[in-house]
C-alpha cells in the first residue's frame, strides 16, 4: 500500500515550515547506515533530526494524522529533514525499526527523476513505481518496502524532504 497526498500543508503553513527549515535549523552530514567510514561514496546528504525541535516534529505528526486519517502513537528517534544530492540510487528498507514511513517532499525540482522510486518484491530489486517529486507532496508506505531517492543525471540537483518513521499507530484506513 502506497498512498500519495498532494498539498500536504496549506499554503501558509507550508511557507512557515520552509522558512523555519531554511533559517532556524542546522543540518549535519549523514552517511550510509552501519558504516564507520566517512568516504564520499558513502555520503548521502545532510540531516536535521526532528527530535531536536519538538514543535516542528509535532507539526509533521499532526498534519500526517490529518492527511492520512490515522493516529500516530510513536515515531523513531531518527525522524528528520534531509537535504540531499540526487546522484545515486540507495535501495533500502527502514524495517524493523519502523512500521510505516511518511516521506514529505518539501522543496526541489519537480519531476519523475527527482522523486522517489519503489522496487518490486523480488530479489532482483527491479524498479517498479516512480513517484515524481512535487513540493508539498507526502507519500505513506510500509517501511519494509524497498525504496530510494531517484538518481538524477543532472549534476548538483538537491532536494529537501522530511521523513517520519512510525513505530506505533492505530486506525489506518
Amino acid at each position: 500500500m502506497i498512498k500519495i497526498v498532494d498539498n500536504f500543508f496549506d499554503d501558509e503553513k507550508y511557507k512557515q515550515v520552509m522558512y523555519h527549515i531554511k533559517n532556524k535549523i542546522y543540518f549535519s552530514p549523514r552517511y550510509l547506515e552501519k558504516t564507520k567510514e566517512r568516504e564520499e561514496k558513502l555520503y548521502y546528504g545532510e540531516r536535521f533530526t526532528l527530535n531536536l525541535d519538538n514543535n516542528l516534529l509535532n507539526t509533521f505528526i499532526s498534519q500526517s494524522e490529518k492527511k492520512f486519517n490515522f493516529k500516530i502513537k510513536k515515531v523513531a528517534d531518527d525522524c528528520g529533514i534531509d537535504l540531499r544530492n540526487l546522484d545515486k540510487f540507495v535501495p533500502h528498507v527502514d524495517f524493523p525499526f519502523s512500521k510505516l514511513n511518511i516521506l514529505v517532499m518539501l522543496e526541489g525540482p519537480v519531476g519523475v527523476t527527482t522523486g522517489t522510486v519503489f522496487y518490486n518484491e523480488s530479489e532482483s530489486l527491479e524498479l517498479d513505481i516512480h513517484v515524481g517529486f512535487r513540493p508539498n507532496r507526502a507519500v505513506l508506505f510500509p517501511s519494509d518496502h524497498y525504496h530510494s531517492p531517484h538518481k538524477c543525471e543532472l549534476k548538483g540537483i538537491r532536494r529537501y524532504t522530511s521523513t517520519l518513521f512510525i513505530t506505533e499507530y492505530e486506525n489506518l484506513s
